[in-house]
């Protein structure tokens, strides 16, 4: 079975999951392709997985100063202004780019396209075109209407539900539908059709299944989501099997109390150097040893005192169940993993995405109120991560729900999903 894996845009963390998909699917015998950004080609190229390059100038864009600032508020409308116009401004020239790009590496066939919600208006026509299976793969509930689950970004229902559904999988306005719809003529040499960019059904009216990569033990299923809707869990990519930790780190870990780990990953805004001050000194104040971990530029020591050890970056599944509590920037990822950890967790959230799971898994019992990351300081965060590492409760919390996921196997399951949908095809799959 040959599968096409599409991610049109995001952070590594967004790409990660899509990844552990694709080399899942390799791992048990099949032909699995990522699609995406071209800057995480050699990161994807690491586990082996082939991997397709789209134009990445918008994921890029996102590293610009003056944009990473403006992440840090994005709760605020004038500011969700700015960043959309800073989008759009590279529309006219990058969409049809990636459009074309999209097709290029399916014109040679495949058996099921899998995509992202990221490009989710447009991939399924590629499906539509082969005349094969499309799914929606989903970190998220919001795109199965649902009277419990809005179609984003918040995870609590609203009176209005279904008719923000309706809106929300609505027609495209221009000039994207005319990008869109030249592309489908032009590239597909499909003809025009009423509801077309509408991925949740085929071009025959049949539902499109959906792979949800999320526990049902963290994140509930609606009551009213079909049977074409499977949650399988988080879909962790393993560490490469060549990795092996290094000397310094493992000496750290042995050499005194258990310590946290802080890390924001790849998140935009802030200054990492002021960041890292801040660590230092909430750390430092809580009494505490600390793993920091730069990432992809979220915090940055250059002078550590003896009670941290910076590393660039190390797997959370080999780590977390090394330390007593996990700081993070509220990454899909990063939550997931100190999960399945076991362990206490603090989220200082930059963004709204992050903030819908940071409140999520406070309201779970396993970490704090979250802090926004805008509203840090030394003292703040020393508060929070001494609550993190004393709170009885969410320690208890945090072991009961591992227990729970422990059970899961979100990988093989999705696996099996594909291979039902192939075998059966879209009409026999649900």
């Amino acid at each position: 079975m040959k599968v096409l894996v599409y991610v049109a845009d995001g952070s590594r963390g967004d790409i990660q999951p899509y990844l552990a998909l694709a080399y899942g699917l390799n791992r048990a015998g099949h032909t699995a392709v990522l699609v995406g950004p071209r800057l995480y080609g050699p990161f994807v190229e690491t586990y082996g997985v082939p991997f397709a390059p789209l134009n990445d100038e918008l994921v890029r864009l996102q590293s610009r100063p003056d944009i990473r600032g403006l992440y840090l508020h994005n709760d605020d409308p004038a500011v969700q202004r700015r960043l959309q116009e800073s989008t759009t401004a590279l529309f006219p020239r990058v969409f049809p780019v990636m459009l074309r790009e999209m097709w290029d590496v399916a014109a040679d066939g495949a058996d099921v396209i899998v995509y992202s919600p990221s490009s989710r208006q447009v991939v399924h026509q590629i499906a539509e075109r082969l005349g094969v299976p499309h799914v929606l793969a989903s970190l998220y509930p919001h795109y199965v209407v649902s009277r419990e689950y809005s179609p984003g970004p918040g995870l609590r229902p609203t009176a209005t539900n279904l008719e923000d559904h309706a809106r929300a999988n609505g027609p495209l306005a221009p000039p994207i539908s005319d990008w869109v719809s030249a592309w489908r003529s032009d590239v597909l040499g499909l003809p025009p059709r009423d509801g077309s960019t509408d991925f949740r059904t085929d071009a025959h009216g049949n539902p499109t299944p959906v792979l949800h990569s999320f526990s049902p033990h963290v994140l509930k299923p609606a009551s009213d989501w079909p049977d074409w809707v499977h949650t399988t869990g988080f879909w962790t990519l393993p560490r490469h099997p060549d990795w092996q930790p290094p000397a310094e780190l493992v000496e750290f870990l042995a050499d005194g109390t258990t310590p946290i780990s802080v890390g924001f990953g790849s998140m935009f805004g802030g200054d990492p150097e002021k960041t890292g001050e801040l660590v230092v000194e909430a750390v430092d104040k809580a009494g505490e040893r600390a793993v920091v971990v730069e990432g992809w530029g979220g915090v940055r020591i250059s002078d550590p005192p003896e009670n941290i050890m910076v590393v660039e970056d190390v797997p959370y599944d080999w780590l977390f169940p090394r330390v007593r509590a996990a700081v993070h920037a509220g990454g899909v990822g990063t939550y997931n993993a100190a999960l399945a950890a076991g362990i206490p967790q603090m989220a200082c959230p930059f963004h709204n995405e992050q903030q819908m799971w940071a409140d999520h898994v406070h309201g779970l019992g396993v970490s704090p109120a979250p802090v926004k990351f805008r509203e840090l300081t030394g003292e703040a965060l020393a508060s929070t991560i001494v609550t993190t590492t004393t709170d009885g409760g969410i320690a208890r919390n945090a072991e009961r729900l591992a227990e729970q996921l422990s059970t899961e196997n979100a990988l093989e399951e999705a696996v099996r999903v594909l291979e039902r949908i192939h075998e059966g095809g879209t009409r026999k799959a649900f």
